[in-house]
């Protein structure tokens, strides 16, 4: 069977990864599974406060800002410069390293174009109040931080928008391969029993949200799986 225009159109570039989304949503709509859609809602419209996001939207980065030892009459000044953690416990080095980016698609490709175009790293600030701390664990009461951000390469989105780009593939392909040619944005589900969707369900979950023990019950409900704490 020749492969719906839609796909090819996502496997050869040639459909921004925005629109492949709004399409997938439209084709995925009749399968009724909020934790499908929820998570093309997500990545259309971004992660709200309070939701996790996927583990390809988490990265670490590295420390960099500006710091000085000694006193302000007679003091060594590094500017610009990964700081070091001395003895930070590894839990509050997680916490402090840690980035994750909740944006939509779009405004995730506006933010690479801004740090293009800038020169500007991708990163997050780090709040004045915890930089005494930070300095209490490299145990010099002379180091006195001054500016500090968590920076991490400029590739974290592009392989955000990779991952993205390749579940949508495999969920287009599951559903070419159960309901046919995909180009007028339209399946028949009335072609298929309601154990037979459950199971079309149960594939797109997998493939979405990594988790080979999900299963759906009545309802499309998912019960004792890893999955259910990432749907909120």
């Amino acid at each position: 069977m020749a492969k719906s225009k839609i796909i090819k159109d996502l496997a050869n570039g040639e459909v921004d990864t925005i629109t492949a989304l709004k399409r997938a949503k439209v084709l995925v709509s009749d399968l009724e599974n909020d934790g499908i859609l929820r998570w093309l809602d997500y990545e259309i419209s971004g992660y709200p406060e309070g939701v996790a996001v996927p583990s390809y939207r988490k990265t670490h980065g590295i420390l960099m800002g500006s710091y000085f030892r000694g006193s302000m009459a007679t003091h060594m000044t590094w500017n610009h410069v990964s700081i070091p953690l001395g003895k930070m416990p590894d839990d509050i080095k997680e916490l402090l390293l840690g980035v994750e980016f909740h944006e939509s698609v779009e405004a995730l490709r506006k933010l690479a174009q801004t740090s293009q175009d800038s020169g500007n790293q991708l990163g997050k600030a780090i709040p004045a109040d915890l930089f005494s701390a930070i300095a209490a664990y490299n145990d010099d009461p002379y180091m006195i931080i001054t500016s500090a951000r968590v920076v991490v390469g400029e590739h974290i989105i592009s392989n955000i928008f990779s991952v993205i780009e390749n579940k949508l593939l495999d969920m287009l392909m599951i559903l070419e391969k159960e309901f046919g040619c995909l180009d007028e944005l339209d399946i028949d589900t009335t072609t298929k029993s309601k154990e037979e969707i459950e199971a079309i369900n149960n594939r797109i979950l997998v493939l979405v949200y990594n988790d080979n023990s999900v299963s759906i019950g009545d309802g499309n409900k998912i019960k004792g799986t890893t999955i259910a704490s990432e749907i909120k």
